[in-house]
């Protein structure tokens, strides 16, 4: 029998004992796996699917004996099954809308566990299969993205599914990083600790061997991938206690690291001035009242990533430094006016 199968097999019939079980009961279950040759042998290979199922996140234990049972092997139904889903419409709609948002990123990793989630979530909410399918509930699809040419688009689906699989089985990459900052290509060896996705861009956070610290890479600046092979099932690194991805990525894309640091200066008039201090949050470093007005200063060290922001509120917002973004603006909306 294939590993595989035998591992599926031997959690089901863990999952439908009713009591804990036995090795010699396992044995008897499984003879050609667990019976057949010697011993030390047999021993060894149930150890190594045991470490396996515990591996895939299921709650395998030993539970000792007492005064009336003897000890054995159980999965703990309640820590495997999850909770009953009860969703209102309004809270399903709004999960569903976000599901949707994420599946409509460029060659996202997770597209197919979300779409397998949401439409369990979808059945499960509106009353199981036993009901038919849910009236105004359709089952989600991965859709062709033809935002990217043909190269660009295999090339990001490829590193994205290589890392987070390199992340899981804990296995360094060796990359070849563009780097934006200075504009140089270079070779990193790359501690994965996961993937975080900010407006749309897929950001890689680890530890660079290089650097010795913990940085952030971009995907799309990724332009070889390698994924260590020796001992692929040995794990490299460990995570480190307390560690946050979010401690390590930009919140906002003028944050990210392009070039040196400059203060941007920003006017936003009424009635989006409190929105925008508020939606801004950590980003701002200082806020000026000036009326109904409020004059946000900003730490910037991508001023590129700041005109999205500042063209999104064009009507109102003014730019008053430094000049450099000022003629980005005035260069940005000269453009939008021509339909260029």
């Amino acid at each position: 029998m294939k590993k595989a199968e035998r591992l599926l097999d031997l959690i089901s019939f863990l999952l439908n004992a009713h009591r804990p079980v036995t090795f010699r009961q396992i044995q008897n279950a499984f003879p050609e796996d667990y019976a057949e040759g010697g011993e030390e042998a047999t021993a060894r290979k149930f150890e190594r699917d045991k470490a396996d199922i515990v591996k895939m996140g299921l709650p395998l234990k030993f539970q000792d004996d007492d005064e009336f049972e003897e000890g054995g092997y159980v999965i703990d139904r309640e820590c495997y099954s999850l909770s009953k889903i009860s969703l209102s419409p309004d809270e399903l709609a709004i999960l569903c809308m976000a599901g949707s948002t994420v599946l409509e990123m460029d060659a996202s990793p997770f597209s197919q566990d979300l779409i397998l989630a949401l439409n369990k979530t979808g059945y499960a909410a509106e009353g199981g299969e036993s009901s038919g399918r849910p009236t105004g509930w359709y089952p989600y699809r991965v859709l062709p993205d033809n935002r990217l040419s043909p190269a660009v688009a295999l090339r990001r689906k490829e590193h994205l599914e290589s890392l987070r699989k390199a992340v899981t089985d804990r296995k360094n990459v060796m990359l070849v990083y563009h780097g934006l900052w200075r504009d140089e290509k270079t070779q990193r060896t790359v501690s994965p600790y996961g993937l975080v996705c900010r407006q749309g861009t897929w950001i890689l956070v680890g530890r660079c061997h290089l650097r010795d610290a913990v940085r952030g890479f971009h995907v799309d600046r990724i332009t070889g991938l390698e994924v260590n092979r020796f001992q692929p099932k040995a794990p490299d690194f460990e995570f480190p206690s307390g560690f946050k991805l979010d401690d390590y990525v930009a919140r906002h894309p003028w944050e990210i690291r392009a070039h040196d640091p400059v203060t941007a200066v920003v006017r936003f008039e009424a009635p989006v001035a409190e929105v925008v201090v508020a939606e801004l949050g950590s980003g701002v470093k200082k806020v000026e009242v000036d009326g109904d007005a409020r004059i946000l200063h900003l730490e910037v060290a991508y001023l590129d990533g700041l005109l999205p922001t500042v063209l999104w509120y064009r009507d109102n917002v003014r730019v008053l430094e430094p000049p450099e973004l000022v003629e980005k603006v005035k260069t940005a909306l000269e453009k939008m006016a021509s339909g260029a």
